[in-house]
């Protein structure tokens, strides 16, 4: 997963919602992260000095988070994320992402969340600015796509967002490149070190409802599927792990195996991690 230099951009596409963003925008300073804006409605106002990009016309989530992946791999970057604007995130969030002790095969990584992916929720759910870090990474079957971490070896192997199949709203996109991803060989990892809190589809509840935007999103991430993994795509998740489990008895730890974060003998005090690497 790493060289000597390990770098992350974190691209957040925004349609307006911009007090959230204005917040994570504070957080990532904090972080000292590389990050980028991509403005879906061109009224995006700058409280510092946040680099960008106004598209001409609504790229959704899915395309403003496929347009930063291609920038950060273009401009020299060893990984790129997108992270939904409607978030606040841990401290030491950056390297925690970027951690050396995590396995090499790493295509996908993300962080804990307070509610999201089952199989990355924490068990307490605290601000994101009081949450208590630990040396212990998940193996998962997917990373949610509202905190998603690739590497470039690995978005260089698979492919990048499938735009055309999944259309606007973006659902299932992280389910399919989880496949991708795994079939190639690459492991899915959830950092405990790293916490975020999700306040849950800010943007598109604003410009679409709620429960009208949730059902034509659904619908085209179940076709979606079926139509790249075919009828039983459901079957290559753990039951529980991306939906909550439809038995109340179901146990999520089932779908996830936890290991502890050890340094090795090529980690310990080599390379170095940066955050604004491309200064």
């Amino acid at each position: 997963m790493y060289g000597q230099v390990v770098s992350l951009l974190i691209t957040i596409p925004v349609y307006g919602q911009h007090d959230y963003s204005h917040t994570l925008v504070e957080d990532l300073e904090r972080e000292g992260a590389d990050y980028l804006i991509v403005d879906n409605r061109g009224d995006y106002s700058a409280i510092g000095s946040e680099r960008i990009i106004r598209t001409r016309e609504n790229l959704g989530w899915a395309g403003g988070s496929d347009l930063g992946f291609r920038i950060a791999f273009s401009e020299g970057y060893s990984h790129a994320m997108t992270l939904n604007n409607d978030t606040r995130i841990s401290k030491g969030f950056v390297a925690a992402l970027l951690d050396r002790r995590l396995p090499a095969d790493a295509g996908i990584v993300g962080p804990m969340i307070d509610h999201g992916f089952p199989c990355a929720e924490a068990d307490e759910k605290p601000a994101a600015a009081d949450y208590l870090p630990r040396p212990v990474y998940r193996a998962v079957p997917t990373v949610e796509g509202t905190a998603l971490v690739l590497s470039r070896d690995c978005w260089l192997t698979i492919g990048g967002l499938d735009l055309h199949t999944f259309q606007r709203y973006g659902w299932g996109i992280d389910l399919d490149l989880a496949l991708r991803a795994r079939n190639a060989g690459y492991g899915l990892y959830v950092t405990e070190m790293a916490y975020i809190n999700h306040f849950g589809h800010k943007t598109a509840d604003a410009t679409f409802g709620r429960r009208r935007y949730a059902a034509a999103a659904n619908l085209a991430k179940v076709r979606g599927m079926r139509k790249l993994h075919g009828r039983n795509w459901r079957k290559q998740f753990p039951p529980g792990s991306w939906a909550p489990p439809t038995l109340r008895k179901a146990d999520v730890s089932q779908t996830y195996t936890s290991h502890p974060l050890v340094a090795g003998p090529v980690e310990q005090g080599a390379g170095e991690v940066r955050a604004r690497a491309m200064l």
